[in-house]
Formats: C-alpha cells, sequence, structure tokens
C-alpha cells in the first residue's frame, strides 16, 4: 500500500474516531445527577443506581478521576428508613414530633458534607431534595446572608430552618440549581426561572425554580409539585362534631358553591383535598372530580388537573369553562381572584355541578360582599352559595407539658366584649416532647355559615357583613372567635393564640 493510500486510511480512521468521540459527548449525560434522576424517572423511583464507573469514563463525563470514588462510596441518604410525610398530613403531635427530628437528622448530614474542604455539590443537592420531599415540604429556600447562606423548608405552611452553610458555598450551589433547570450561569443580576424533574422512593416531582438576586447574592426559592400524594381524611381536620356532620351533608349535594375563606396559610388548600377525598370515597370511582389550579400543587390519581397559564392567556375562568364541557360532577377552583372566574363558578353552581374553590376574606360572611364588590348579581350568588367556611390555624399546645395558666385583665375584657364567660384556660410550659417550645404542630378553628332562607334574603338585599353574620349566629352558626376559646378551654391552644389569629370579633 503506498504513503499516500496509508495516509488516507489512517485519515478516515481519525475521522471515525472523532466521530464516535462526538457521538458519545452528545449522548453521554453531561451531569451525572441529571443523569441517575432521568434514570429513576425512565426506570421506576425504586431503583437506586450503582455508580461503578471507572477514571476514564469519569475523565469523559467531565468529572475527573476523584468524581466516581466519590460517587460510589457515597452512603444512604438521611431519612431514608423514615417514612415519608404528606405535604397535606394534619399536622398533629406524632407528625409534629417527626418533623422535628427528620430536621436535625438532615441539617446534621448536609452541615457534614457543606464543611468538606471540597463539597459534594451533587451529592448536597440530591439530599437536600431527598429530605424535603420526604418531609412533605412544598417549597426550599435558599437566603444568602452576610455571614453565611441560611436554607429552610416551609413544612405544613410553617418555615422550618434546616441549616447555614458557608458563604463560599452559596455559589456552587447555586449553579447546580441552574445547571438542572437549564438557566443562565453567568446571569447574576436578574431573575431567572425555571423547573427540573426529581424522582424519589416517593414519586416524581416537579420542582420550580424561582432566583432574585439580593445585596448578598442570589436568593432561590423552589416550589414541590409531588405527584401520588395521601389526601388527609376529612376526620382529622379537627372539625366539632356537629360541624362535621353538617359538612359532609353538604358534600354530598349534587350541585352549590361551597367557598372556603381565610388567608395564605390557613389550611385552605388541606380542606379542599381533604373534601374532593371524601367525596371520592363516598360518591364511588364514578364520580367525575375536575380542579383548575394555579400552580397544580398536587397530583392525585383519579383526579383530572388543568393548571393555568396566564401568560398564555389560560385564566381560571377559562379553564373552568373548559372544564365543564368534560361534564365532571365535582369541581375545584384553585381560587376565586377576577370577575369572570366568580360568575362563571356561580354559573357552574346553578347548572348542576358541585363546585368548592378559595377565596381572601375576613369571614364566613365576608365572602358575599367581597363577590358582589367583584360583579356579581346578588341573587345569583343567593342561589348558587350552599355555604361559606372561614378557618385558621393556630399552634397547638404540647399535650406533655400544657399546663393551667391564669388569664391577663385584657384578655377576659376581650371576652366579656364578645360575650364569652371566662373559665380555665391553658399556657405553654416546654420539654423534651416538643423541644422547649411548649407547642407541637397546629390545630384549625372554623367557623361555617350554612345559606338559610333567611341568609338568602339578606344576600339578595346587599346586607352588611356584619348583618349576615348576626342573622348566621341567630341560626346556630359559631364564630370563628368561640370556636377558637373553646378550643383553648380544652387545652388545644392559648387564649393568645386565638386572639392573635382571630382578634376580638364576635
Amino acid at each position: 500500500m503506498s504513503k499516500t493510500a496509508r495516509f488516507l486510511w489512517g485519515l478516515a480512521g481519525l475521522v471515525l474516531v472523532a466521530s464516535v468521540a462526538w457521538g458519545l459527548y452528545r449522548h453521554l449525560p453531561q451531569d451525572v445527577g441529571a443523569a441517575v434522576q432521568q434514570g429513576r424517572l425512565y426506570l421506576g423511583a425504586a431503583v437506586t443506581p450503582l455508580f461503578l464507573m471507572s477514571a476514564g469514563l469519569a475523565l469523559v463525563l467531565g468529572l475527573g478521576a476523584s468524581a466516581a470514588s466519590k460517587l460510589s462510596s457515597r452512603a444512604p441518604p438521611p431519612l431514608a428508613k423514615r417514612p415519608a410525610l404528606s405535604p397535606l398530613e394534619v399536622v398533629n403531635e406524632d407528625v409534629a414530633i417527626a418533623v422535628r427530628e427528620m430536621l436535625v437528622e438532615l441539617g446534621q448530614y448536609l452541615r457534614g458534607v457543606a464543611s468538606q474542604p471540597e463539597p459534594d455539590i451533587i451529592l448536597f443537592m440530591d439530599t437536600l431534595m431527598d429530605g424535603a420531599i420526604r418531609l412533605g415540604a412544598s417549597d426550599v429556600h435558599i437566603h444568602p446572608l452576610e455571614a453565611g447562606t441560611r436554607i429552610a423548608f416551609r413544612v405544613h405552611g410553617v418555615l422550618e430552618e434546616v441549616l447555614t452553610i458557608p458563604r463560599e458555598v452559596h455559589p456552587r450551589l447555586i449553579n447546580r440549581i441552574k445547571v438542572l433547570g437549564k438557566l443562565t450561569l453567568y446571569k447574576l443580576d436578574k431573575p431567572q426561572d425555571g423547573h427540573f424533574p426529581f424522582a424519589t422512593q416517593e414519586g416524581p416531582a416537579d420542582i420550580r425554580i424561582s432566583i432574585l438576586p439580593t445585596n448578598h447574592g442570589e436568593a432561590v426559592a423552589l416550589r414541590i409539585a409531588r405527584s401520588g400524594v395521601r389526601l388527609p381524611q376529612l376526620t382529622a381536620l379537627g372539625f366539632p362534631p356537629a360541624l362535621h356532620e353538617k359538612y359532609r351533608q353538604l358534600l354530598g349535594l349534587p350541585q352549590g358553591v361551597i367557598f372556603v375563606a381565610g388567608a395564605t396559610g390557613s389550611g385552605k388548600t388541606t380542606s379542599l383535598y381533604a373534601s374532593l377525598g371524601y367525596i371520592k370515597e363516598s360518591r364511588g370511582a364514578l364520580t367525575r372530580i375536575a380542579s383548575i389550579e394555579d400552580p397544580v400543587e398536587f397530583d392525585v390519581p383519579l383526579f383530572a388537573q388543568t393548571q393555568v397559564n396566564s401568560e398564555q392567556g389560560f385564566t381560571f375562568a377559562q379553564g373552568l369553562r373548559s372544564v365543564l364541557r368534560q361534564d365532571p360532577n365535582v369541581i375545584m377552583v384553585g381560587e376565586i381572584r377576577d370577575p369572570e372566574t366568580a360568575r362563571t363558578a356561580i354559573q357552574a353552581g346553578l347548572s348542576g355541578h358541585l363546585i368548592l374553590t378559595t377565596i381572601h376574606a375576613n369571614s364566613a360572611a365576608g365572602v358575599f360582599n367581597r363577590l358582589i364588590e367583584m360583579g356579581v348579581e346578588p341573587f345569583l350568588l343567593a342561589s348558587a352559595t350552599v355555604a361559606t367556611l372561614s378557618q385558621r390555624l393556630v399552634r397547638a399546645l404540647c399535650p406533655h407539658c400544657r399546663t393551667p395558666s391564669p388569664i391577663s385583665p385584657e384578655e377576659v375584657a376581650r371576652l366579656d366584649a364578645a360575650g364569652i364567660a371566662s373559665g380555665t384556660f391553658y399556657g405553654p410550659v416546654g420539654c423534651e416532647r416538643c423541644g422547649g417550645s411548649g407547642y407541637l404542630g397546629r390545630t384549625a378553628i372554623y367557623e361555617m355559615l350554612t345559606v338559610s332562607p333567611a341568609l338568602r334574603d339578606g344576600i339578595s338585599e346587599k346586607l352588611p357583613s356584619p348583618r349576615l353574620h348576626e342573622i348566621a349566629k341567630s341560626e346556630g352558626m359559631v364564630p370563628l372567635l368561640a370556636a377558637g376559646v373553646e378550643r383553648a378551654r380544652a387545652g388545644a391552644t392559648t387564649l393568645r393564640e386565638v386572639f392573635r389569629v382571630v382578634g376580638g370579633g364576635a
């Protein structure tokens, strides 16, 4: 073979090797952590990856020769042997203790990872998200401060600190999040939004990223949207027996609108999902249940869930109109925010559908004036609404150390002004079970207004909220303050907590 032929054959071989290498480069995962997540999603969440990686392959993947040994020697993640908590868990004593213990265990583990001379950021991020999902957290907050970066979870509506990491670790953690979300690494002075999939043994989740520049660095909020969430039982919500029975009867109605009112973080979503779970259980699998949410917080089997997209013009009102064409029996509308959604929900409640939705209002009676201000016709509102439920969350006293406690003269005066008798109440002490705080979890207090003929007339006549409130009281409604005082008498919470969340209104 001539020199020219050998040269051409050699050149062809080099081209072949280069093309194969380019193909491998394009198709091999550039991020091992992301590849593991993809593998879990494709092969099943229960699959545990084994990193048996040679130094050569680690170099091909851009990890360096030491990366394979790091990955193969990883210990099982913390909390692996603990049962996962649902984001919709009713926060009783056992759940509160589990949350506190899991936070301590997770924080200690992550602190050890972050304190290494070369912290394994992939391990840190994977463990952080796995722990958040096992704890039932809805959000992860990464907040840079002058001395370090504070990481906290929002668990059952309460922000719980996990740990503070060294300041020098912050940029690496943020870059890891940007890589997962396919965001721009060098953009440090502008907000960015994205998302990435994450899989655990509890199933897949979608993590939504929000990055905001601050004076100490980029702050990150991660919203966790999970699938396969365990719905809470209606019996676990803490309704008084009479109210619970009445509410169950309302959930059995074929049509109408039930409004759940309360501030952000007052447990409205938990109440709605528990209500839908009860409807599904009591009516059977053939009952069609649909929801329009922003965003879809929890992927629930057997529910037809739709997410609004305001940027694309897909609003709550448009989503509700589309869902109605699917002929559902029950519809959950995440929130009434605008006149169009309000009017559409009312019309749906009058046309053979049971509508469950939330609205921001200060009381059960205040819902009606809020909707009338949105432009809903009073007579249609009166005809469609079957009940309004107002709720608040209060800290629950630790049952192991609570003690009878005298109330202040100011509290006595507030009770007298509301026409409520004084009595024995309880206060916090602090013990090992509650971490010295005197409180353990949270509990809810409710007031429910059932629309009667007298109230229907009052709504149609646009009576002010205080007047509707008085009519409802005369018909047996227990107001929020009175309901809270009863929980305080029973030792479930303190009178101060009740006044804090309700105020002094009767």
